[in-house]
Formats: structure tokens, sequence, C-alpha cells
């Protein structure tokens, strides 16, 4: 867990560095203040190459994890929907809220993470083709729960009353003889959202930019299509009357 961190730094050192009028560049910055941002990135070292994120993200925004690459997140494409962090199933994933903020002549930067609820994993299945299995031991490398002991070229255990169902051990395996099949619990909805149709102008914008198609014409407004919708925010960011609002509900 990050706790609140924050950061403090002279308004005027940072505007040494910009060309332009100081004055008028630091009336502007008191001005736009505060400025807020969610980041959500993926801490390398904690990774356990399950590729769960990787398999439900909704908008194609993480890359694949490799035994010797841990997946990551592509900002550009993320709309920080937070389904990667409740599906982690070792908490490898972050959503961190960032905050700047001009106050007596200083900037004042936070930092906090996010709490995120976390999705059930139930293992239904395994299955382990010992024949094909070279026992190579990377399997037990990445499994979190200590659930697989190999002697390498020799042997390999595995204990189905510690498995967790992640699967990491079948994402993994260089001769791909493990098959996991496990039930992932639905996602879990921290925020609501609702179309405020007295305020909506039907322009269709958020229509437009859903990544998921979850808001469709509905007359000359708007509706939105909740059990499609991903909560991520980006229609409350488009909409020029303000008619969409999402609110925290956990």
């Amino acid at each position: 867990m990050i706790t609140l961190i924050e950061i403090k730094k002279p308004l005027d050192e940072i505007l040494s560095n910009i060309d332009g009028d100081k004055n008028h560049l630091g009336e502007i910055a008191k001005k736009i203040t505060p400025i807020t941002y969610k980041l959500i990135y993926t801490n390398e070292s904690k990774c356990i190459r399950c590729n769960l994120c990787y398999k439900e993200c909704p908008v194609d925004a993480i890359e694949k994890a490799k035994v010797r690459k841990a997946a990551k997140i592509i900002e550009d494409k993320c709309v920080k929907c937070e389904i990667c962090a409740q599906t982690c199933p070792v908490g490898a994933i972050y959503v961190i809220d960032g905050r700047a903020e001009v106050r007596d002549s200083e900037v004042h930067y936070t930092i906090n993470e996010i709490t995120t609820p976390h999705r059930k994993i139930r293992l239904k299945n395994y299955e382990l083709d010992k024949d094909k299995c070279i026992k190579c031991g990377i399997c037990a490398r990445f499994c979190p729960t200590g659930a697989i002991k190999v002697v390498r070229r020799k042997s390999i255990e595995v204990n189905l009353d510690l498995c967790m169902g992640c699967g990491a051990c079948a994402e993994v395996c260089p001769k791909k003889c493990i098959k996991v099949e496990s039930d992932i619990g639905e996602v879990i909805k921290t925020r609501d959202i609702e179309v405020d149709k007295n305020l909506c102008v039907g322009c269709f914008v958020c229509v437009e930019e859903c990544p998921v198609n979850a808001i469709e014409q509905d007359g000359d407004k708007v509706k939105i299509i909740k059990d499609k919708c991903i909560l991520c925010g980006r229609c409350v960011d488009v909409c020029p009357a303000n008619a969409i609002k999402m609110w925290e509900i956990i």
C-alpha cells in the first residue's frame, strides 16, 4: 500500500525553467490547479505472469506477460476502469491518485494509492501431463502460493489444496503441459453512473467516445447500458453539458 506522499516545490523554481512572462504564467498556474490524474501501473517485481489482467482488460490496454517480461499497462490505451487491478490475484497492479495544486506560492504534489477490491478466483480443474513435463521448475518459480514443488529434471508435485487457480503455471510452461480452468468473480462495482436527460443536449459525443459501446441513442437523448458499462468515466469527461454523473458507492 502506497500511503499519502506530499512533495512541495517553489512555484518560482518551476517557472524559472519556462520561457515567458513569469508573473503571467504564475497566475495561470494558480487558476488551472488543482489538477488531478489517475495512474494505473504494474509492479513488475510482483507480477506472476498469469495474464489474467491481459485477458480481462476490455480495451486491450495491457501488454501480455512473458516469462522474462511482466505485464505492462499501455497508458495511451488505458481508460482507468480498474478492472485489471481488481483481477490481479497478487495485488501487483496499483491504482494511484495524483494531484497538483498551487498553495502559498508552492506547488504541492500528492500521491495516494486507491484501495481496490479484488474479484474472487476459484480453481475448477487442473491438468498436468507429467509425461510431457520436463521438470524445468519455471511453473514453481511463478506460483504465488507454493503449490508446486519441483526437483529439477526429476519430479514435480502439485498441491491443489494450495492452488488459487490463477493459471500462472500454465502461462509460463514452455511445453504447455498444464491446463488450468478457473472461475473468476464478477467485476465489483465501486461506482455508479447516470444520465440527467434534462441536461442532455443530444450531441452523442459520449456515444462516439465510449470504448465498449455501452451508450446508445434514446430518441434525442442517450442512455447507458449498465450491464456493458465499465465505469471508466470517459463519457463524463467528454460531455459538454455535464449531463453524465458518476459517483463512488463503496
